[in-house]
């Protein structure tokens, strides 16, 4: 009879421990759902940064200050079971104060950040673009300059220069916040590719160029057109003037060897000792000096067919063209009377 009653009660025993661990368990359980639960009901809508290298400890801890989720400890398990801890996205997203856990962590996951949008425009150089990456936030020039040095990305896209100059392309990107500055200079130098064509390699290799010098090129007509359609007739002049062998005397190549100061240029600085001076050198100058748009590269490879051989700028963004330098010295001394005169 006594080991009867020992069976009951170590049944009895195991039964209550049983139902206290299932108590447990979902007491447990109960506490893990709530902490996946939003904290609230609002359906305010929060702009979440999650920079480039952020753990999860740090996106967590940061989720609890902005209130979006319980527990940063549930945040963490969660990743943690899910194996997702890599496949946290840098970016900004737009998130609701009324998002469960599980939901927020299926933003992160899927990516789906709100984008930049930066424009670069035409004509700038590498310095210029660094500063206008550090101007709108996105990071130091320091950052951009080192990124557009790399020598593993100029060997990557074939450029032979210690620069990318030239081969960023002037356009608008759209990329999420916390984007490195390398990424960035990656997505301008494959824009670049995708807008050089076969069809260009073909036509710079009927001008007798190589696409360097086309680029290099298409970088003086950026500087010195303002307005589309005189691109191709101010190209028309620098390649006149290098199949004569001429100096191209381009004031912006001088700009771009002096740092390219704020001021006018002065009679002394066009003896500056640098072989992007075209007035003391004949030719293109080593590369390019600034970042050319398309309308400039096509201008390069398709001048018009004229006979002019200098050209003045004559105000509103046009220019006056001469084929003789009689005609342009007197357009000149036109110009230079009508300024007095105002």
């Amino acid at each position: 009879m006594e080991s009867i009653k020992k069976i009951r009660n170590i049944k009895k025993i195991v039964i209550l421990v049983l139902c206290s661990l299932a108590a447990l368990c979902l007491t447990v359980l109960l506490i893990a759902v709530f902490l996946t639960l939003p904290p609230t009901s609002s359906e305010e809508v929060v702009n979440f940064d999650v920079p480039t290298g952020s753990s999860s400890r740090t996106i967590a801890k940061r989720l609890v200050e902005e209130k979006l989720i319980r527990s940063e400890h549930a945040f963490r398990l969660v990743v943690r079971y899910r194996g997702t801890g890599r496949r946290l996205q840098a970016g900004t997203y737009v998130l609701r104060r009324n998002m469960a856990l599980w939901d927020i962590l299926n933003e992160f996951e899927k990516g789906q950040v709100t984008l930049i949008r930066w424009t670069v425009p035409e004509g700038l150089t590498v310095s210029g673009i660094a500063e206008l990456w550090k101007t709108s936030g996105l990071g130091t020039t320091q950052a951009f300059q080192e990124a557009s040095e790399s020598s593993r990305l100029l060997e990557l896209y074939g450029l032979a220069d210690k620069t990318v100059e030239g081969y960023l392309f002037p356009n608008t990107y759209k990329f999420a916040k916390g984007t490195s500055a390398k990424k960035v200079v990656e997505m301008m130098l494959d824009e670049f590719k995708q807008r050089w064509t076969d069809s260009f390699d073909e036509e710079a290799r009927n001008l007798g160029r190589t696409r360097h010098e086309i680029v290099t090129l298409a970088s003086i007509i950026e500087k010195e057109a303002q307005s589309k359609s005189e691109r191709p007739r101010i190209s028309s002049v620098f390649h006149n003037r290098l199949r004569r062998k001429w100096r191209l005397q381009a004031d912006p190549t001088v700009l771009y060897a002096l740092g390219n100061p704020e001021r006018l240029l002065t009679k002394g600085d066009l003896s500056v000792d640098s072989p992007y001076n075209t007035y003391m050198h004949k030719g293109l100058p080593p590369g390019p000096i600034a970042n050319p748009g398309i309308d400039s590269i096509i201008a390069a490879l398709r001048p018009e067919k004229t006979d002019y051989l200098y050209f003045v700028a004559i105000g509103e963004g046009k220019h006056h063209f001469s084929k003789t330098l009689s005609e342009h010295n007197r357009m000149i001394r036109k110009i230079r009377r009508a300024s007095r005169k105002q």
